[in-house]
């Protein structure tokens, strides 16, 4: 099995299990709820993998436009916010899950998945050893607004990073981790998937 295999198996079960799952299990109105003051909201954790998703795929692995900018997409989805939510206040995750137009981030997050596939098909192993200048980084994270205005340091973070890392985390084990957020919050509003 060579990496491209390896990568799309990985992330194939992310999205045509797990997040579909989510998608066709989860009642739209159980989707915007925090169970508990400490947690976001399950459309939040949805919006926040695929956010983080195409940036991160697009601007560090690629240097593509991101797909959030292709289609008018923040305007489909009804979303105040362009960055990919780390550093959001509680206030903010509410507002984000109250008002974000479900069946747009379902048609965002699937038009995502459709670039990470193509570009993982097309990535050459060699090409993922390069490690992004610290300016580079700093552009995509400040300038372009990739980090919410009290997550700055991630500039920081994800500086001396290849480009394969930034696969790996941004794709697979990012995501990963907030599905499994997603079936805590989910147990607790009564929902199983």
């Amino acid at each position: 099995m060579n990496f491209t295999d390896h990568i799309l198996q990985r992330y194939d079960v992310l999205c045509d299990f797990y997040l579909r799952g989510v998608w066709e299990t989860v009642p739209d109105d159980l989707m915007r709820l925090r169970p508990h003051p400490n947690v976001n909201s399950i459309v939040w954790n949805l919006w926040h993998l695929t956010r983080v998703d195409d940036a991160g795929l697009n601007r560090f692995v690629v240097d593509r436009s991101q797909i959030l900018d292709e289609g008018r997409w923040m305007e489909k989805m009804n979303a105040p916010y362009r960055h990919h939510g780390t550093g959001m206040t509680f206030p903010e995750v509410d507002e984000l899950s109250q008002r974000i137009d479900l069946a747009a981030l379902h048609d965002y997050s699937r038009a995502v998945q459709t670039r990470t596939r193509e570009v993982v098909m097309q990535l050459e192993l060699e090409d993922l050893s390069d490690v992004l200048q610290p300016e580079r980084v700093r552009m995509v994270v400040i300038d372009e607004g990739l980090a919410h205005s009290q997550a700055n340091e991630l500039a920081t973070n994800y500086t001396g990073w290849t480009r394969g890392r930034y696969l790996m985390s941004f794709c697979l084990t990012h995501p990963y981790q907030h599905v499994g957020e997603i079936g805590v919050i989910a147990s607790l509003l009564g929902v199983e998937f």
